[in-house]
């Protein structure tokens, strides 16, 4: 099923477990729908438009209060299910059908996931599993772009001698790798090799003579990079969750994890958010410069330059990217085997 076509049929993650209290509620939007989010009676989270049916007020404004949203204008309250359990004044206030639509969620890999409707037995997409304890912590953004743009983006190893020059790699600092691409289930993997040593302050700091690197995406929006030693044990993971709100904008969930060392998660953590909030900066200010570009040229001529993306050899992975995004699946994959300068 294409993201394009039934965009809510899919989990999507909205806030992470620990953002997700039991008095306050959480404002989100997902594929332009402004939703309210709460953790019902039993501790289970609950999603509803965050829109009180009697003046239309925000629920997101109010509380929970016995595992009910209340709204912030009249105290009307709705449980998990979208039924009026009290308006203040009336005798008898709890309706026999909801006034709200509900929406599905559940919590998995840390996270609170939504949707609309789907398969009972479909699961939310969580990251890769890597053998060993790790340590997390969790970076939050926003960035003005298709998902298209964010996901090739993230896992496109070659923009990294220049828009994070010195940070990740350098250009005059290039390694001859071997790139193999193949398909996943519900997506695309790039694996590289033989990259030895990084030329980048941020790599440097994280691992010694990597052996292996990966590049992931997976429906319906998680990309995700992975390195690792030359032992196969893993450096460092990060996966992106790139979930469309408003249109055109982003909200970016991104789990770090590290493999448990000498160094306690703490230390990393500082150490580490702001080295990353650095890197993030540069890709949303790239990212957002496309995007204002794709605007300037929006009453061009159609043969007034190019309209959509050229790909060259290194481009492994957004020509599937596109594809998956706009078909939900991959056509007649071919996977492939070349040596590249990265």
């Amino acid at each position: 099923m294409s993201p394009i076509d039934e965009p809510l049929a899919n989990w999507w993650p909205l806030a992470t477990s620990l953002q997700l209290g039991t008095r306050k509620p959480l404002a989100r939007v997902l594929h332009g729908r402004p939703l309210v989010l709460f953790r019902a009676a039993d501790g289970n989270p609950a999603a509803l438009p965050d829109r009180c049916p009697h003046r239309l007020a925000p629920l997101s404004q109010g509380c929970v209060r016995d595992g009910n949203i209340e709204c912030p204008y009249h105290g009307w309250r709705f449980d998990a299910a979208g039924h009026c359990t009290r308006a203040p004044g009336s005798l008898d206030c709890r309706s026999g059908t909801p006034l709200l639509q509900a929406l599905q969620s559940c919590e998995a890999h840390g996270l609170v996931w939504v949707r609309s409707a789907g398969d009972a037995g479909s699961a939310p997409c969580g990251p890769t599993r890597t053998a060993g304890t790790l340590d997390l912590f969790w970076v939050h953004d926003q960035v003005r772009c298709s998902l298209q743009e964010a996901a090739e983006n993230f896992l496109d190893a070659f923009h990294t001698h220049f828009v994070h020059a010195g940070w990740i790699r350098r250009d005059a600092q290039r390694q001859r790798v071997i790139a193999e691409v193949r398909a996943l289930e519900d997506g695309v993997e790039a694996r590289y090799s033989e990259e030895g040593k990084q030329a980048g302050l941020v790599s440097r700091l994280l691992e010694g003579s990597r052996g292996e690197s990966f590049g992931r995406f997976r429906l319906p929006g998680l990309a995700e990079i992975e390195y690792r030693d030359r032992a196969g044990r893993l450096n460092l993971q990060i996966s992106a969750w790139l979930v469309p709100a408003q249109h055109g904008q982003l909200q970016v969930i991104a789990r770090v994890a590290t493999r448990r060392g000498l160094l306690p998660g703490w230390f990393k953590r500082l150490a580490l958010r702001p080295l990353f909030g650095v890197v993030l900066g540069q890709d949303k200010q790239i990212l957002e410069a496309l995007s204002s570009n794709h605007a300037r040229f929006a009453d061009s001529p159609a043969d007034w330059g190019p309209t959509r993306p050229l790909d060259g050899r290194q481009d492994l992975l957004g020509p599937s990217i596109r594809q998956l995004l706009e078909q939900g699946r991959l056509g007649e994959f071919v996977a492939s085997r070349q040596e590249l300068e990265l």
